[in-house]
């Protein structure tokens, strides 16, 4: 196993190195090309290096390097439509969870440090990009080539010494690589589930719908609503901290009642589906119905969960998200702590 596991590191930590080279040489690139409209295309942009590094390069590059691999065998059993709508419920308490948990340590290594301006600057601009561009990247291709690397590749090759590995491994190199607290430990989460379903049921299609469903619900239709929402405002010059302005134009125009009732109804779904998944999700790990099989031959429980992190390959992969990390929390906290240093001084 820990062989398997020495390989699948170094090869997806050269994945990662290449995601990441490509990436900060082409933003950084462009900046210098584009210099005062970077920004402005930011997201569009970002769009087009994800696009360009993860589904043009890091899934050809993956699948080549570990084509020659062993593979284990997964079943194929029917998956009905009440099973698909169980995982969904399931899904969303696992992000609930994860979020929370996401925003423990997100918090206070990212919102003390942050810039108002460039942040409110980077909401403004995310809410304003196409929403078929958004539909398109976030909501059909990225769930599609996420779980080609993540669930089809790896599990394929880890499997074979267990169900175990292959679906710890899968969830937490998908965290991982997310290169941040606030989606990293949901993405960790529901990329084990996803991993569990594809070695449960054979088919890679289910995973892809499962996290094409929660990827147009968060990054697709809640954004869109925050759009159409915050479009009303501009458009007619309210200003959403000014109640009695609010409310004056609510009284006498329909549009901003509905959307602020369509967006309060989705955001408060999105948290009762939360609720109600991990609910669900704790009554069928109760009676049993979450089940790993394990072989006769393969090693123990500690040793399988020892290998992800004793086995020197993974090393590779762990630095390059160690660095995805590094990259999103640190240069703010630097630049901050100069800033403040220099006003003190001044």
């Amino acid at each position: 196993m820990r062989k398997t596991l020495n390989k699948i590191g170094l090869k997806y930590g050269i994945m990662g190195i290449t995601y990441v080279v490509v990436q900060l040489g082409l933003a950084t690139l462009l900046n210098l090309l584009l210099k005062e409209n970077y920004e402005k295309y930011a997201v569009y942009i970002s769009f087009g290096l994800i696009v360009l590094t993860v589904d043009c390069i890091c899934f050809p590059m993956i699948y080549l390097l570990t084509m020659n691999m062993p593979k284990g065998e997964v079943k194929h059993v029917k998956f009905h439509f009440g099973h698909f709508l169980l995982c969904v419920l399931c899904m969303y308490g696992l992000i609930g969870v994860g979020a929370v948990l996401g925003l423990i340590f997100h918090t206070p290594l990212s919102v003390p440090f942050e810039d108002p301006e460039q942040a409110n600057a980077l909401a403004k601009l995310m809410l304003n990009s196409n929403f078929f561009v958004r539909l398109l990247v976030v909501g059909i291709l990225a769930p599609i080539f996420e779980e080609l690397i993540f669930r089809k590749i790896l599990v394929d090759h880890v499997a074979v010494h267990g169900e175990l590995p292959a679906i710890l491994l899968s969830g937490l190199m998908f965290g991982l690589f997310h290169g941040n607290f606030q989606q990293g430990f949901f993405t960790c989460f529901i990329g084990c589930m996803f991993a569990y379903v594809y070695i449960k049921t054979g088919k890679i299609i289910y995973t892809i719908l499962l996290h094409m469903t929660v990827n147009c619900a968060t990054s697709v239709i809640t954004i869109g609503l925050y759009e159409k929402f915050y479009d009303i405002l501009e458009k007619n010059n309210i200003d959403y901290e000014n109640f009695d302005t609010f409310m004056e134009y609510g009284m006498n125009n329909f549009d901003l009642p509905f959307i602020s009732m369509l967006l309060i109804f989705w955001v408060l779904l999105l948290i009762t589906l939360c609720f109600a998944g991990l609910i669900t999700l704790i009554v069928l790990l109760c009676l049993k119905k979450i089940k790993i099989s394990r072989g006769e031959e393969e090693e123990s429980v500690g040793k399988q969960i020892g290998a992800l992190f004793t086995s020197p390959g993974l090393y590779l992969f762990y630095a390059v998200c160690a660095f995805l990390f590094f990259e999103n929390y640190v240069p703010p906290i630097i630049v901050y702590f100069k800033n403040t240093l220099t006003q003190l001084n001044g």
